[in-house]
Formats: structure tokens, sequence, C-alpha cells
């Protein structure tokens, strides 16, 4: 769970069938802050590494709070799908948004008169591209993501008022792993500078290296 000044922001895992418990099996505190969560399934061991990362903001501008979270599913027996999503609650009254697509970027954002909240990750576009590369899942997804983001096909991201986004993957063979970032960030409200927008558009490795660095160095 994130909190935020526009509500919480929390996290669910779909295996096949079977939706994760909300609570992890384990929990480790890295020395730099961030948090390794991992659940045990009888079919995959499923691992999220989570923290706040000190990222300059895009423009040079003053820097705001940003969350990334790398999600790891590492199979033990064939899964027929996975779905990871990400949701915005307790949102106010007064708040208001939804889609908030870029280029490569699957988003949802909502703001009121003071804060604007994002929430983002990979579009279906950038999956299959990263599929194809077969660094981050498996290559034979590829042939199934979708190129463009089409929500009459089986796989894709999708998208849920207010502020719900779902990542909805094909399934893994045995030993196969697939990985995923998810990224969140908030910042004043302003239409000339969506500050947070363009901070939850970050590269898995980038989230990575901020997430494991020695806060010594």
């Amino acid at each position: 769970m994130i909190d935020t000044p526009l509500g919480t922001i929390g996290f669910s895992v779909t295996l096949g069938s079977d939706v994760l418990a909300t609570e992890p099996d384990t929990l480790w505190r890295l020395p730099n802050g961030s948090h390794l969560h991992q659940w045990r399934h009888r079919d995959a061991a499923v691992d999220l590494l989570i923290g706040s990362i000190d990222v300059p903001a895009w423009d040079g501008g003053a820097p705001v709070p940003v969350w990334a979270g790398i999600w790891q599913v590492q199979s033990r027996a064939k899964l027929p799908r996975l779905v990871i999503s990400a949701e915005l609650t307790d949102i106010p009254g007064n708040a208001f948004g939804g889609r908030d697509s870029g280029e490569c970027l699957a988003a949802v954002s909502i703001e009121n008169e003071d804060f604007m909240v994002s929430i983002g990750g990979p579009d279906s576009e950038l999956l299959s591209l990263q599929a194809a590369d077969g660094r981050l899942m498996p290559t034979s997804w590829a042939r199934l993501l979708p190129t463009s983001d089409d929500e009459t096909a089986e796989y894709g991201v999708r998208y849920s008022d207010p502020a719900r986004i779902g990542w909805h993957l094909p399934g893994l063979n045995t030993t196969q792993v697939a990985r995923l970032c998810i990224a969140a960030a908030w910042c004043p409200h302003d239409n000339e500078r969506p500050a947070a927008w363009y901070a939850v558009d970050i590269p898995l490795d980038t989230a990575y290296h901020h997430l494991i660095s020695d806060p010594a160095r």
C-alpha cells in the first residue's frame, strides 16, 4: 500500500484463477529502506521489490515523491495467465481523472485543485517489445501480446474508472519468469508541469538501480 495525498494505492495479483493474499508470506527490509515482499504459491514464487526512490525531475525542476514496484513471477508449474493490477482508492469527492496514457506508457491520473497522482507502467506496445527482447518476459509472449492498445484483445492493458489499471498477461511455462515495473508519483497540481505523470515513465532497470542502491554511497 502506498499513501498519497489523494488516496491509497494498492496492488493485486491473480495467477490463473487464484488471487494472491494482500499480505506476503515473507517480508524483508533492505538497508536503503526498500522492501522485498515474497508470496509462496503452489505454482509460482512471486516477489515484489518496492520503495520510495529519488529520481531527478524530468524538467530539472523540483523533485516529486516517486515509488517504484518491480514484480517478478517465477513459475514452478504451468500457469494459464497472469493479471497484475494497481488502483488508487479512497479518492476525495473533489478529485477527478482516469486513463492518462502516453507513448509506451500506460497510466491513470487523478487530480484536484491541490494535487495530482499518477500510476504507470508499460503499455501494450512496450510489453510486446519487451517480450521480443526476452529479458524481462518470455519471448513467446511477443506473438500473443497486442502491439497497440486494443481492449478487445485477450491480453494487454485494461483500465477501470476512476483509477485502476491492470496488466493482463499470458501464462508461463515451468521455470519461466516475468517481470513488470509499476510506478506511482504525486505532485502539486500544475497544468503546466504534470511532474507526477512524467515521473512514472521509468524503465525497470532504472527503478531497480534505485531500489537496491546502497544509501551509504
